[in-house]
């Protein structure tokens, strides 16, 4: 046993059974936190690669001859 185990076990063995309940809330709520960090970067890293698809999106407009209107009407189902 490592002495930081040794001594959190001392510590642990003197609290009363509330203070060791409470001991647990903190201990959960921290590990909350750590798992939803990871949720955090999973987010991060979806909204990257949209990012990326986005970059890779024509930024000028289609040379096909075809006008916003009729490039409407394709889309939406509208008669030019």
């Amino acid at each position: 046993m490592q002495p930081q185990t040794a001594e959190i076990e001392r510590v642990i063995d003197g609290l009363d059974r509330r203070e060791k309940l409470y001991l647990i809330e903190v201990l959960t709520r921290g590990l909350q936190r750590d798992r939803s960090a990871a949720t955090t970067a999973e987010r991060k890293a979806q909204l990257d690669g949209l990012l990326q698809e986005l970059d890779a999106l024509p930024s000028e407009g289609a040379d096909d001859g075809l006008s916003n209107r009729d490039h409407d009407a394709l889309l939406y189902g509208r008669r030019p």
